[in-house]
């Protein structure tokens, strides 16, 4: 998976800009607040629909317009396709060859990129929330099966509580909500951790190569049911804690258990990371997670994503830059942001950017 060319048309900062992007490592290089880290949200955007940093599409619109337009030519599974985003007062809008689709899980991973921002740094202890979107969105992009389920379990969901919230309720009806939330919950939480533990195989060599300590990663999957290989066990399980928490669903008028609920607690050698990692053993884990989803995109899809960085060697030595560019083959397509120059290997593809106030000019490349 490579980005060969960009159009940004009114994208935050950017007013009309066409790259060209070759293979292997582009180094974008800025003073802070000129658009660095716009132009690898652009990227980023192509790859899920949304920001990465805020919820409002409209919000990434130039102040002297009134839509934006992301056009990109990309290569996936060495067929070039031309992709687009646009966003306008009326919506948004997107296409694969051209051709307008309807249905936003159908255009989400399409183009994969995974992403390593500063913002990242408050996974672990931010809200169980947040570390649920982190798996869904890669998980989502990889399966449509998988989107389409947690949609379709989360208007259930909705209808149940809508309905938890009559005066009168029918014990029947009720059971059979239950039920379709059952059925969607056991394929969900299954994909889930093995999407996870995929990860952590990964992870943990990353974490050894990177920080050159053996520390063991690990995780606990927070649920309201133990999984269990035998779907008869669960979905029995289930239903009895359903059952269980009836009466105090109908008293607050919505829905206690579910995975909706779920969280995903993080450990390294037995002790929980938010609590005792330091901040630097939480950025080499953050990123050690990070290639591990881009090598289990690879398992699953023969492609390699791409690979975006938003400023992460200004918060690594010398050696760990070295040690991390070595752990990635040479077919990864990488974009890296700094606000200083960064001396990369000579051997390594390397291509050098200049971004100022919203113009990116191409300072060197190894074409």
């Amino acid at each position: 998976m490579k980005i060969k060319k960009l159009k940004i048309l009114n994208f935050r900062n950017y007013q009309n800009e066409e790259l060209h992007f070759d293979n292997g490592i582009h180094v974008i290089i800025g003073k802070n607040g000129q658009g660095k880290t716009n132009l690898l949200e652009s990227i980023y955007y192509l790859s899920c629909t949304k920001s990465h940093r805020i919820k409002d599409d409209h919000s990434l619109i130039n102040k002297n317009s009134s839509f934006f337009n992301l056009d990109a030519c990309i290569t996936k599974n060495q067929k070039d396709v031309e992709i687009r985003c646009n966003v306008s007062d009326s919506g948004k809008n997107l296409f694969l060859y051209r051709n307008p689709i309807q249905k936003v899980s159908d255009f989400i991973g399409f183009f994969n990129a995974v992403m390593f921002y500063p913002d990242d740094m408050n996974l672990f202890g931010s809200t169980p929330k947040r570390r649920r979107q982190f798996i869904d969105l890669e998980l989502g992009k990889l399966s449509k099966t998988y989107t389409n389920t947690l949609n379709n379990y989360y208007k259930v969901l909705k209808e149940r509580n809508s309905y938890l919230k009559n005066g009168s309720v029918d014990p029947l009806f009720l059971d059979t909500l239950d039920d379709q939330l059952i059925t969607y919950q056991m394929k969900i939480v299954k994909q889930r951790k093995k999407f996870i533990e995929d990860i952590l195989r990964k992870s943990n060599d990353f974490y050894l190569s990177l920080s050159n300590d053996n520390t063991v990663i690990d995780y606990r999957y927070v649920s309201d049911v133990m999984y269990d290989e035998d779907e008869m066990v669960m979905c029995k399980e289930l239903k009895a804690k359903y059952l269980k928490v009836r009466e105090k669903d109908l008293y607050f008028k919505s829905s206690s258990i579910g995975i909706h609920r779920d969280d995903y607690i993080f450990y390294m050698n037995g002790n929980e990371v938010n609590t005792f990692a330091s901040q630097g053993q939480k950025r080499i884990l953050l990123l050690s997670l990070k290639l591990g989803i881009v090598y289990t995109i690879y398992e699953l899809t023969k492609d390699y994503p791409v690979l975006i960085l938003d400023d992460v060697f200004s918060e690594l030595d010398e050696e760990r830059r070295k040690r991390l560019l070595t752990l990635l083959p040479d077919e990864i397509q990488i974009f890296i942001s700094t606000t200083d120059f960064i001396k990369i290997e000579d051997d390594k593809n390397i291509n050098y950017w200049m971004v100022d106030d919203g113009n990116i000019e191409k300072i060197r490349g190894n074409c």
